[in-house]
């Protein structure tokens, strides 16, 4: 009991840190946000209109290289662009609470329904005056407008598809040059070929993707910047959850825990190397990210709720009821036995079932034969717990994932980078050329 006492102080120290940290990061935001609902709409209305014939020409899903996971959501980010030029339709912290867009009776029109938004704007005619119905997505803090509608006072819709590259690439190449002092040329090499195979490069063309990927570099580059403590990570953790929830609309949003925390299990500035402590950091980080994530998405629907006077509280778990049980997708009832059975099936139909299955016993065999001993299996355990929070998330919202499949699969990109540590800290080639050769010469 005695050794109790000390450790309780302690524990209240943190949460309040935590609860502080993520408090006035959520104020901060705040006020980012209100700001730029409150700039001029004329410039920014022009700016879009200018970018309009772009959204036409591309339609609302462009695809290249004929691949479904290369498929772009032009669709979101008019609804983005929409938001933008109807902020100053009312006063910025209603226009904040109801993020109001409009569309006629078919959502596939919804760059012509800017078009004619635009056009009845310049007219003078605003809300229902514009022919048009307004919808909603209340629910979503919608803070990517921090970044979006100052840019749009000055830049069409391309040209802010360049400022996001260039703010990515500056983003990607700091990260990079971090994690070649802190954690050597191999997690530069894991990290670049785990953010190519979830095609980083796509990223930044799209408003929507861009904002993940943006938190979750950033969130890195904080890690790295000298070492940190296990408190402090989950402290940052607690702030980039707040910071994911107000910032995104539910893309990727994993990225943003699990990058920041593979980097840190790399750092070999590190102090703490308790394989079992570390586990401990990586499922006390999760908890912190999910508190500021949940909390901050919560927040949303609490005050917009009491300023429009609607139930968002009621619509927002409606539709995370939706996202994470059973829904329909092409008809068919998302429950997991119809899941496995549409792959089992579309797998045979393929002649895909019996490859497949080879390959996974012979993944699992030489897994097993180059396995570099038990204590290095424990001391890669807690990457491996990183590596299975991507399709953790991906389960837990399956509807959601598997609806919007051709953007979500970027979130394995946490079980890419966090998975090619695991397989170089647990195995080695050389261990298992020398088992092979043992039991071919028994």
């Amino acid at each position: 009991m005695s050794n109790s006492h000390p450790q309780t102080p302690a524990a209240l120290r943190f949460a309040g840190r935590a609860v502080l940290s993520a408090a006035a990061a959520l104020v901060i935001l705040f006020v980012l946000l209100f700001a730029a609902y409150a700039l001029p709409g004329e410039p920014v209305r022009k700016n879009i209109a200018r970018s309009v014939p772009l959204l036409q020409e591309e339609g609302l899903y462009p695809e290249y290289f004929g691949f479904k996971l290369f498929q772009m959501d032009n669709y979101t980010d008019t609804i983005m662009l929409f938001e933008a030029a109807s902020a100053d339709e009312t006063t910025p912290l209603q226009a904040m609470m109801t993020s109001t867009a409009y569309n006629v009776d078919n959502f596939e029109t919804l760059h012509d329904d800017l078009a004619a938004y635009l056009d009845a704007r310049s007219q003078g005619r605003t809300g229902a005056d514009t022919g048009l119905e307004p919808f909603s997505y209340a629910r979503y803090w919608h803070g990517y407008l921090i970044w979006l509608r100052p840019l749009l006072l000055v830049l069409t819709y391309g040209q802010v598809r360049v400022a996001n590259y260039l703010l990515f690439a500056a983003l990607a190449c700091l990260l990079l040059w971090q994690l070649w002092r802190a954690c050597g040329w191999r997690a530069v090499l894991w990290f670049a070929v785990s953010q190519l195979l979830v095609s980083c490069f796509f990223v930044p063309r799209q408003m929507q993707f861009f904002t993940c990927f943006a938190v979750a570099y950033a969130a890195c580059i904080w890690v790295l910047a000298r070492p940190r403590r296990a408190d402090t990570l989950a402290v940052g953790l607690a702030v980039t959850g707040v910071c994911t929830a107000f910032l995104d609309l539910l893309v990727t949003p994993i990225l943003t825990f699990g990058l920041p925390v593979t980097v840190w299990l790399l750092d070999r500035r590190v102090g703490e190397d308790k394989p079992l402590r570390r586990c401990g950091v990586v499922c006390g980080g999760a908890v912190c990210w999910g508190a500021g994530y949940a909390l901050c998405w919560a927040s949303k629907w609490v005050l917009a709720s009491t300023v429009t006077g609607q139930d968002i509280i009621g619509d927002a778990l409606h539709q995370a009821s939706v996202r994470t049980s059973a829904d329909t997708w092409h008809g068919m009832e998302l429950t997991w036995g119809n899941i496995f059975r549409f792959v089992f099936d579309t797998l045979s139909s393929r002649e895909l079932l019996i490859p497949l299955a080879v390959l996974t016993v012979a993944s699992i065999a030489a897994f097993v034969l180059c396995l570099r001993s038990r204590e290095a299996l424990l001391r890669a355990l807690p990457l491996a717990l990183v590596a299975l929070s991507a399709p953790a998330w991906l389960a837990l919202l399956r509807t959601h994932s598997i609806q919007h499949g051709w953007f979500t699969w970027r979130a394995l990109g946490v079980k890419l980078f966090a998975g090619f540590a695991f397989l170089w800290y647990s195995c080695s080639l050389k261990a298992g050329a020398a088992r092979l050769g043992r039991i071919l010469h028994r």
